[in-house]
């Protein structure tokens, strides 16, 4: 199991809580030790940590057996995710590179390709996959684009050409792409595909794209017309069919081509192709392409600069003149959580609703060592800056918590307040073994070790979010009733996906931490808080169990609680229009 975790980290989980379990960690008579399970884990834990060395005699055979596989595991994870990273970087890279790419080894199979070649094989664009190879829809050019990667395959280090071909797209029309061949070994980077032979460079034949040459013609000194005949050639066009194109004679395209061959110091066209396509030169014009790098709702976030110079994001949706509250995103959340995303309900309400991102979630600026108290002091500020006296706030999971904070240290500036999914700290084992067990182990190692749990919390946050599919699989194993019911939504799926990516945009330090934070003494006491609060609380919630909601009414003063049958953690997903009312209403 220690292995299996250590290249899938979704069985993380399943491991600690073993570890938590085993006899061979629990008190032993043969070592005198009377210490509990989780402060012989801790130990363990300790021991496996780089930072600390591994004192033998501390503990017993069996442990060090144990010490010595799951050091190994860590190390085979962080070497996986190493790699990982490594090719995440060479497809980003690839990605951005405005030709669609692709790497073949010796034998014209596919290793990698970037967005724009895979959107060429899935087009049928000329070139194709088939059983892995690279092939193209006449035999003819199949057979001499194997021949060109066969000898460039088999160029020394030091060795350097390139091929042209132009590829025929579809049975009844003349467009043609232009294929540039150029051999990868000498560039001896470990980054590549091992195996890795040829780079095969895409030119664009959609009619939408075209290349902008602005910065090549600068650069050798081309005149327009001359930019305009190496912009088709780059596209696999041949010196008649420009000539047709532009309603010019050859002759006059021939004469134009020579000049650029001499400006450029190239011999053919295909030379001319592969300067273009595999230079700095061949940026694709923005109007013609948009890379989506930021999603529309982006544009609506604001900033505000804190007292200590930290960035606060926050946004806002419904009325600008309306009722103002200020909403508290949960711990896999982030100012994106509108549950009704296609519908401004807090508009439509009269509600002025303020989303705000934690330091290290979403936009905000990270900030260590940050605590429910110092919130507080943030959100204080940032509605002197907005000029709010007082707002409202709302909750959801362990957004209800630093809401409840804000409750009991800021009374003055909040006047009423409402809670989703949320409720008193975790105390008592009865507690920790009404929760699923993800969220349970997430927990108890950030209680007992909360210098593992970062580590453990990246590790698990890298594997899962490779496969989103996997990321629900985990997240929904333990749940029950109508959250397993949502976790199969496509609808559910994409909303919360947006809500975790953005969330996790700067890593998962914030989460540790917050983790940390809930686990630990909480700065503030319930029972001072003393705003009118209303709780809503799925009765099937195996993330925060009821009992923690029913233990929160009883310590607040003037707190009231809603239980919503039959609905767990996620309930809000369905719920909010409801809850929304709920508020409006206070």
């Amino acid at each position: 199991m220690i292995y299996r975790a250590a290249a899938e980290p979704e069985y993380w989980p399943d491991l600690l809580e073993h570890l938590y379990m085993m006899p061979e960690l629990q008190s032993t008579e043969e070592h005198g030790h009377s210490d509990s399970s989780s402060a012989q884990l801790s130990q363990m834990l300790d021991a496996v940590s780089p930072q600390l060395s591994m004192a033998t005699n501390q503990y017993s055979e069996r442990n060090q057996i144990l010490l010595e596989h799951f050091n190994q595991a860590l190390n085979i994870a962080k070497r996986i995710y190493q790699l990982e990273e490594k090719n995440h970087s060479l497809n980003s890279l690839l990605d951005h590179i405005p030709v669609g790419v692709i790497l073949v080894n010796a034998k014209s199979e596919i290793l990698l390709t970037n967005e724009l070649a895979e959107e060429t094989l899935q087009l049928g664009q000329g070139l194709y996959q088939r059983n892995k190879n690279l092939v193209t829809q006449q035999s003819e050019s199949t057979d001499l684009l194997n021949q060109y990667v066969e000898e460039l395959s088999s160029l020394g280090p030091n060795e350097s050409s390139s091929r042209g071909l132009p590829i025929q797209i579809g049975q009844e029309t003349d467009v043609q792409t232009m294929v540039i061949l150029s051999p990868v070994n000498h560039l001896q980077n470990p980054s590549l595909e091992r195996n890795a032979s040829v780079v095969v460079f895409i030119s664009p034949s959609r009619p939408d794209v075209e290349l902008d040459l602005a910065a090549f013609a600068d650069g050798y000194n081309l005149t327009p017309k001359e930019a305009r005949i190496v912009n088709y050639i780059a596209q696999g066009m041949s010196p008649p069919d420009i000539a047709d194109k532009i309603f010019v004679s050859y002759n006059t395209v021939r004469t134009q081509l020579k000049s650029v061959f001499k400006k450029t110091n190239v011999s053919s066209q295909s030379e001319l192709a592969s300067l273009v396509l595999t230079g700095p030169w061949g940026m694709l014009s923005q109007s013609s392409r948009h890379f989506d790098f930021t999603e529309a709702h982006d544009l609506n976030a604001r900033y505000f600069t804190l007292p200590d110079q930290r960035k606060l994001c926050y946004q806002e949706y419904g009325s600008p003149k309306g009722k103002p509250v200020v909403y508290c995103h949960s711990i896999l959340g982030s100012r994106l959580e509108n549950f009704f995303d296609d519908v401004d309900l807090a508009k439509h309400l009269g509600l002025r609703l303020i989303s705000i991102d934690r330091p290290g979630f979403g936009g905000s600026d990270y900030c260590e060592n940050y605590g429910f108290v110092n919130w507080s002091k943030d959100l204080a500020a940032l509605l002197d800056h907005l000029k709010l006296e007082q707002v409202q706030l709302l909750g959801y999971a362990t957004g209800g918590v630093y809401a409840a904070c804000c409750a009991a240290t800021i009374p003055e500036r909040i006047s009423n307040m409402t809670i989703v999914s949320s409720g008193d700290a975790l105390t008592y084992d009865s507690d920790y073994e009404a929760t699923a067990k993800l969220y349970r182990m997430h927990m108890k190692l950030a209680r007992d070790f909360p210098s593992m749990h970062r580590l453990f919390t990246n590790i698990l946050d890298k594997g899962l979010h490779k496969d989103p599919n996997k990321l629900f699989k985990v997240l929904a194993r333990d749940l029950e009733g109508a959250d397993v019911e949502l976790f199969d939504s496509p609808q559910f799926r994409e909303k919360f996906g947006r809500y975790l990516k953005e969330s996790k945009i700067q890593g998962g330090n914030a989460f540790s931490d917050e983790v940390r934070q809930v686990m630990s003494p909480w700065g503030f006491n319930i029972e001072d808080v003393k705003v009118a609060t209303r709780l809503f609380h799925g009765e099937q919630d195996r993330h925060i169990p009821l009992v923690l909601a029913e233990r929160f009414i009883e310590r607040a003063a003037n707190a009231k609680l809603t239980v919503v049958p039959e609905q767990g953690h996620y309930m809000i997903y369905r719920q909010w229009p409801e809850i929304l009312k709920s508020v409006a209403s206070n």
